[in-house]
């Protein structure tokens, strides 16, 4: 089993914005993500970045800290409260900063974030369901 670091915990928060970007990219029939070549300055790429960056390293900062500590938790019920406390505090986040009009897209960016998360940390929240039963 890998170990839960903050490097695997911040890797899941990129890959999940990087997806979700892609859903939107689809759902908008907005391809500015993979229009790269049309950056000509560096003010292009700085807001190319700002855009496309900020999101994904604001969760990142606010939230792998109690991610991280979450699985510290001994109780699986405190666990279950504090990773739901951080996907509805990521929505509010989410919406209130870049979607106030399509509330809609902050529960697409949740339910990827909760498969992702199942996938990248299944292992750990087995582990810590079976010793809490214990």
């Amino acid at each position: 089993m890998r170990k839960l670091t903050f490097k695997n915990i911040a890797l899941y928060i990129f890959l999940k914005y990087l997806i979700f970007y892609i859903l939107l990219m689809f759902k908008n029939d907005d391809y500015t993500l993979i229009r790269i070549n049309e950056l000509k300055t560096a003010e292009d790429w700085f807001y190319y970045l700002w855009i496309f960056l900020f999101l994904p390293i604001a969760s990142a900062l606010l939230f792998s800290g109690p991610i991280y500590f979450s699985f510290k938790l001994k109780r699986v019920f405190l666990f279950a409260l504090l990773i739901g406390g951080v996907f509805l505090a990521e929505y509010f986040l989410y919406t209130r900063l870049a979607s106030t009009l399509d509330l809609m897209n902050g529960v697409y960016l949740e339910i990827i974030g909760i498969l992702l998360f199942l996938l990248f940390f299944y292992r750990h929240i087995v582990l810590m369901f079976n010793q809490q039963s214990k």
